[in-house]
């Protein structure tokens, strides 16, 4: 059997696993919906954990160490430890207790942190410095090695600013504005027509207000925005330059509240919002490299997983260390 580590993404939208060699080479990966405790039912939440967890490991010969889950909606201990015992419930599966290794203590080799520690992570490669994720709903995070931290936003759909959410709320604003003729007229007023399916505006009262209508549904707008933006529609434009001003803004605050003593912080950029609208990252950047003197280099990560598996990688060979240091100590 092959030692192995899995690496969990929980985010707003999807759900990812990768199974990991202790060497770092990820061989296997699964995907789900979102699973998100504050989203999504408890029995969602463990059958998208499930359903990604299997599809990894997809009947391979494997010996799991440790287990990284880095999760949106875990900001509290509450939701954290729901988590954990989710992982531990579906572990314990008649499938996939035979993967788990000897060493393998349910309560010791699970870690579960917010998806903004591993997202950091990913792209700073160590836990110091500020993220910042926009994807269908926003937050900043940052720390330092010393374990100070700090968060700004992260308090939902409805909250949240600078999110994809929110860029899709306010386009529907503008279409319905623009429809009672108190705008000018504006292209997204057939883009989003064509993206909802719809042939007239005073329809979209209906469609948004479906009870089957996802957030991530209203954040999928954020692609219309930004087309239209593109092609120079003054109304997309206003949207994208409000989340550019809130994005900044957060980052802006958590760097003044971290103290970053040798101005040596990555700013990692992350989510749909960051990775897809140039127009957004590119202003952020900019303008933080002007004025934000602690940050000293900013990346795009694309692929938080990658930080729950270094995370796992590290506390694995932490929890190896502890095991042969008790193994060492005589007892008198």
């Amino acid at each position: 059997m092959k030692s192995c580590v899995l690496g969990i993404e929980g985010g707003g939208t999807k759900t990812i696993c990768a199974v990991s060699t202790l060497d770092g080479e990820v061989i296997g990966i699964g995907q789900s919906g979102t699973t998100n405790p504050n989203l999504v039912s408890e029995t969602e939440v463990k059958d998208g954990l499930q359903k990604a967890i299997c599809e990894a490991i997809s009947h391979r010969e494997l010996s799991i160490e440790f287990v990284c889950a880095g999760m949106a909606g875990t900001g509290t201990d509450e939701n954290q430890t729901l988590i954990n015992k989710l992982i531990r419930q579906i572990l314990d599966l008649s499938s996939l207790r035979s993967l788990l290794s000897s060493k393998f203590n349910p309560y010791r080799n699970i870690y579960v942190c917010p998806d903004t520690v591993i997202t950091l992570v990913a792209g700073a490669g160590k836990r110091h410095g500020i993220v910042a994720i926009s994807g269908t709903g926003s937050i900043v995070y940052g720390e330092t090695i010393h374990g100070q931290w700090v968060r700004v936003g992260g308090w939902g759909n409805l909250l949240d600013e600078g999110s994809g959410y929110e860029i899709g709320r306010l386009a529907l604003q503008a279409v319905m504005k623009s429809y009672d003729r108190r705008t000018n007229p504006t292209l997204l007023t057939q883009m989003v027509l064509d993206t909802c399916g719809l042939d007239s505006s005073d329809k979209l009262t209906y469609y948004i207000h479906r009870k089957d209508l996802s957030p991530s549904s209203i954040a999928d707008l954020a692609r219309v925005v930004n087309s239209a933006a593109i092609e120079g529609d003054i109304a997309a434009r206003n949207i994208l330059e409000k989340v550019f001003d809130e994005l900044y803004d957060s980052i802006s605050v958590a760097a003044k509240r971290l103290d970053f003593k040798n101005n040596d912080a990555t700013l990692v950029l992350s989510g749909g919002v960051l990775t897809n609208i140039e127009m957004v990252r590119e202003r952020i950047a900019k303008k933080v490299r002007a004025n934000i003197s602690a940050i000293k280099t900013i990346e795009l990560c694309r692929e938080p997983v990658k930080g729950a598996i270094q995370i796992a990688l590290e506390k694995n060979v932490d929890c190896v260390k502890q095991s042969v240091l008790k193994k060492q100590t005589k007892i008198f």
